[in-house]
């Protein structure tokens, strides 16, 4: 099973438990076994994968057997949730089951669905300050200022309660990566 899957497979997963809070994986009793057709030890790489791409926040537990064993407790992070709902980039390539994203998608309809034409005409004209702030003649150090307001103003709560998931797509689309 290709990488990209098993990472998408283990982030619907904890999508869905995230009210459960931390969960158990690797080696110990308590640990959420691989589904069926993933093996443990791609299981696991995916949860490292996720954790250093900041997708699902990792806490590891010591190893007390000695033989390096990989044991956690890992939840879904803000940012990961993002990537299932609105759909922001992923820095790492994630596979979704498109019939268990629907399901995904139907729980957090309203918020996202709701963008008014308001919405999409501010978002729309932040988009073309974004453009014209990077053909302006100025430094780059001028350009850097004006864009780290903007990244500040598009990660604040008012900019998520004004432009809801505009606000996380224009910030995905110029200022991640």
């Amino acid at each position: 099973m290709k990488d990209s899957v098993v990472r998408g497979r283990l982030l619907q997963l904890l999508y869905e438990r995230r009210r459960e809070g931390s969960i158990a994986f690797g080696h110990g009793e308590q640990a959420v076994p691989p589904p069926e057709g993933i093996n443990r030890r791609d299981w696991l790489r995916a949860v490292a994968q996720l954790s250093e791409y900041r997708l699902i926040d990792w806490t590891p537990l010591e190893d007390q057997s000695g033989m390096g064993l990989l044991s956690g407790f890992a939840k879904i992070s803000d940012f990961g949730v993002k990537v299932l709902e609105v759909g922001v980039a992923s820095p790492i390539s994630i596979s979704i089951d498109e019939s268990r994203r629907t399901t995904v998608l139907r729980q957090q309809q309203a918020p996202i669905a709701a963008i008014t034409s308001q919405q999409q005409a501010t978002t729309e004209a932040l988009e073309k300050v974004i453009t014209a702030i990077n053909q302006a003649d100025l430094s780059e150090k001028e350009k850097n200022a004006a864009k780290s307001l903007l990244r500040k103003l598009l990660g604040s709560k008012a900019a998520g309660n004004v432009l809801g998931a505009g606000a996380q797509s224009l910030a995905a689309k110029y200022f991640t990566g």
